[in-house]
C-alpha cells in the first residue's frame, strides 16, 4: 500500500510543484498586500502598460484628452509623452494591456456593483484584481514549460528545475510585489514559444507556424529587443553543417510559410502603428526617444550587467551560474538546442547591455534577463540532470549549494523589500555593508551610491553620492571650521552632551563614526542621549531643532519618503505635515530613521 503511495505521488510530482509555487506566490502577495496601498501595483512602468485599459474602456480617449477634464488626478497616474503633433501619447506598447483586460475588466466589474468603489480604473477592486495577474499566467507559463522539460529529463529533475527557476531567482519578486511587470508574462510567452517550436518540428504544418509567427511578434510588442526569439525558431535542432543546410533548404521549399509566418508577426503590431500614427503622424514611432533613451551598440556595459556590485545579473541571482554552465552540457543532452541558446544568450546580453540604462532603472536585480529563464531551464536542468549522476559526495555537494542559492535569493528578496538593497544602483561597500543583514545599516545610506541619469543618456556611466551622503559632508565641513577637540576622558558622557545640543555635531559624528565602523559607539552615545534627556525632562522630540533635525534625516531617504507620500495621500494630509506626525513618531518611540 505504501509502495503504491509512493508511486501516485512522484506520477503527481509536477503538478504538486507547481501548486506549491502558486501558492508561496499567492501567500506572499497577501502578505504584501499591496493592492491596499494608495497606489496599488500601478506603479512605474506599469502606469505606461496600464494606461491603455481606462483609457479604452472607460474615457474613450486614446490620445488622453480626458486628462484636462480632471485636472490632477491623473498626474500621478498617467505619465504620458508629447508628440510631433502636439498630442499626448502613452509611451510603452500596448500588449501588456491586453494580457492585462480580463483582471482589469473583472475589477470594473467589482466597481460598477459595489457604489463604495469609484469606477475610474484605479481604486481597490482594480489594484486586487491586478495584483494577482502574473499569478495566472505564471500558472500557465509553469504548465508549458513543464511540458518541454518532462520531454528530455526525469520528474524529479523537472520539478526541481521549475521550483528553482521561480523561487530561486528575481522571478519570484516580479510575481509577487511588482506583479504587473512584464517579466512573468514575458517568461509565460516564452516558454509557449518554445513549446510551440518544438511541437512545429514534430509537425510541420503551416498552422503551427502560423501560431509561432503571431506569438513571436505579440512577444516582441510587448518587449522589442525579444525579436531575437525567432532565431531559437529557426535554429532549433541545428547540430552540424548538414542540419543547417537541410533546414535552410526545407524553408527554401516552403518559403511561402516564412512569408505568411512573417504577415502574423506584423498583425500583432498592426493596432500599434495605427495608434502612433493618429498620435504623432509616423507609423513607426520610437517613443523612448522623446525621453532621450537610446543604445549604445559600442559601448556595451557587458561587465556590469553580468558580475558588477551595481546591478550585476549573476551577483543578485547567483544560480544562473549554473544554467549558463549547463548551455555547454546541452550537446550530448540535447544536441539540437545548443546553438539556439547559445546564440541567443550572447545576442540578449549583448543587445541588453547595450542599452542606455543598462541597469533598467529601479529593480530587484537584472530584470531584463527574466523572461529568458524560461529557456536557460533547459540548460538549468541538464546541470541538475548531471549532478544528479555523479558519486555521492558531488551529487550532495552540487545540490546543497543550489538549495542554499533558493534560499540565498528569498533573503535577498527580503532585503530589497526592506531597502538593504538599493534598487537603483550597490557598490562594493554598499553591498558588503548590508551582506546577510535584512535592514540597512545607517552606513549604508552613506556609502550607497545612484547613476547618473544624465550622463547615462549620453553613453557616460558614473556614480553620484548619495543625498544623505552629500547632506552629511557639507554639515560636516561647516563643523570642522569651529569644532571643539573631543576629550579623551568621559567620551561618551561628551558625546551624549553634544548629541542633545549641537546639531551639526551629530551630522559630524554619524560621518565620522560611520565611516570608521564603529557603530558601538554610536550606538552608546545615543542610549546615553535619551536617557540624559530623560532625567533632565526634556522634550527632544518636541523641540524646534530635534523635528527639523529629524524631519532632515527622513527627507534624505527616498524610500521612506515614498511611504510617507502614500500615508499623507491616504490620511489627506499634505506631505510636510506628514513628515512632521512620522519624526515625532519616529523618535518619541526609540525608531531608527
Amino acid at each position: 500500500m505504501f509502495q503504491n503511495l509512493l508511486t501516485w505521488y512522484k506520477q503527481k510530482l509536477i503538478k504538486r510543484t507547481i501548486g506549491l509555487i502558486l501558492l508561496i506566490i499567492a501567500v506572499t502577495i497577501f502578505i504584501h498586500a499591496r493592492f491596499n496601498k494608495p497606489e496599488g501595483v500601478v506603479i512605474w512602468d506599469i502606469k505606461s502598460y496600464y494606461s491603455y485599459l481606462p483609457a479604452t474602456f472607460i474615457y474613450h480617449d486614446l490620445t488622453l484628452g480626458f486628462l484636462d477634464d480632471y485636472p490632477g488626478k491623473f498626474s500621478q497616474r498617467i505619465w504620458p509623452i508629447e508628440t510631433p503633433t502636439g498630442k499626448r501619447a502613452i509611451t510603452t506598447t500596448y500588449g501588456m494591456a491586453v494580457l492585462y483586460t480580463p483582471f482589469f475588466l473583472t475589477g470594473h466589474l467589482a466597481a460598477l456593483i459595489v457604489p463604495a468603489w469609484e469606477a475610474d480604473g484605479y481604486s481597490w477592486p482594480y489594484y486586487f484584481a491586478m495584483n494577482f495577474s502574473a499569478l495566472f499566467y505564471m500558472w500557465i507559463g509553469l504548465t508549458f514549460l513543464a511540458k518541454v522539460l518532462s520531454r528530455f529529463y526525469r520528474e524529479k529533475i523537472v520539478a526541481f528545475t521549475l521550483f528553482a527557476v521561480v523561487i530561486g531567482t528575481n522571478l519570484f519578486y516580479y510575481t509577487t510585489v511588482e506583479a504587473p511587470m512584464t517579466h512573468a508574462f514575458s517568461f509565460t510567452l516564452f516558454s509557449i514559444f518554445l513549446w510551440r517550436t518544438i511541437k512545429f518540428y514534430d509537425n510541420p504544418t503551416l498552422r503551427n507556424i502560423l501560431i509561432s509567427g503571431l506569438l513571436a511578434g505579440f512577444i516582441t510588442l510587448i518587449r522589442p529587443t525579444n525579436i531575437i526569439i525567432l532565431l531559437i525558431f529557426f535554429l532549433w535542432g541545428i547540430n552540424s553543417w548538414k542540419s543547417f543546410t537541410e533546414r535552410f533548404m526545407f524553408f527554401m521549399k516552403r518559403f511561402h510559410w516564412v512569408i505568411l509566418m512573417a504577415a502574423l508577426f506584423v498583425l500583432a503590431w498592426v493596432p500599434q502603428f495605427i495608434y502612433w500614427y493618429h498620435v504623432s503622424g509616423k507609423v513607426f514611432y520610437f517613443t523612448y526617444g522623446e525621453k532621450g533613451a537610446s543604445f549604445f551598440f559600442n559601448n556595451p556595459q557587458i561587465f556590469n550587467i553580468l558580475f558588477s556590485y551595481k546591478k550585476g545579473w549573476l551577483v543578485y541571482t547567483p544560480i544562473m551560474i549554473f544554467a549558463l554552465t549547463g548551455i555547454f552540457m546541452l550537446p550530448k543532452k540535447i544536441p539540437g538546442a545548443f546553438l539556439p541558446l547559445f546564440i541567443f544568450k550572447i545576442l540578449n546580453i549583448y543587445i541588453l547591455a547595450s542599452w542606455w540604462s543598462w541597469w533598467f532603472g529601479g529593480a530587484f536585480g537584472l530584470r531584463a534577463f527574466i523572461e529568458s529563464y524560461a529557456l536557460l531551464a533547459l540548460p538549468f536542468a541538464t546541470f541538475v540532470d548531471f549532478s544528479t549522476r555523479q558519486v555521492k559526495w558531488v551529487k550532495t555537494t552540487i545540490l546543497s549549494v543550489l538549495i542554499i542559492l533558493i534560499g540565498y535569493n528569498q533573503f535577498q528578496t527580503r532585503q530589497y523589500n526592506n531597502n538593504a538593497i538599493h534598487y537603483w544602483w550597490m557598490n562594493k561597500e554598499a553591498y558588503w555593508e548590508t551582506f546577510l543583514k535584512l535592514k540597512p545599516t545607517d552606513r549604508f545610506w552613506v556609502v550607497v551610491t545612484l547613476p547618473d541619469y544624465e550622463a547615462a543618456r549620453k553613453g557616460i556611466y558614473r556614480e553620484l553620492k548619495s543625498s544623505r551622503a552629500l547632506r552629511l559632508e557639507a554639515e560636516a565641513k561647516e563643523w570642522r571650521s569651529w569644532k571643539q577637540p573631543i576629550p579623551e576622558e568621559n567620551i561618551l558622557e561628551w558625546l551624549a552632551e553634544k548629541y542633545a545640543t549641537e546639531t551639526l555635531f551629530i551630522s559630524e559624528m554619524n560621518l565620522q563614526l560611520l565611516e570608521a565602523h564603529d557603530m558601538d559607539t554610536l550606538a552608546a552615545a545615543k542610549e546615553m542621549a535619551k536617557q540624559r534627556f530623560d532625567e533632565l525632562g526634556y522634550k527632544y522630540w518636541e523641540s524646534k531643532m530635534g523635528l527639523e533635525l529629524v524631519v532632515k534625516e527622513i527627507k534624505g531617504k527616498p524610500n521612506l519618503m515614498k511611504v510617507i507620500e502614500e500615508k499623507a495621500l491616504e490620511n489627506g494630509l499634505p506631505v510636510d505635515t506628514q513628515v512632521v506626525y512620522d519624526a515625532k513618531w519616529l523618535f518619541k518611540n526609540g525608531r531608527d530613521f
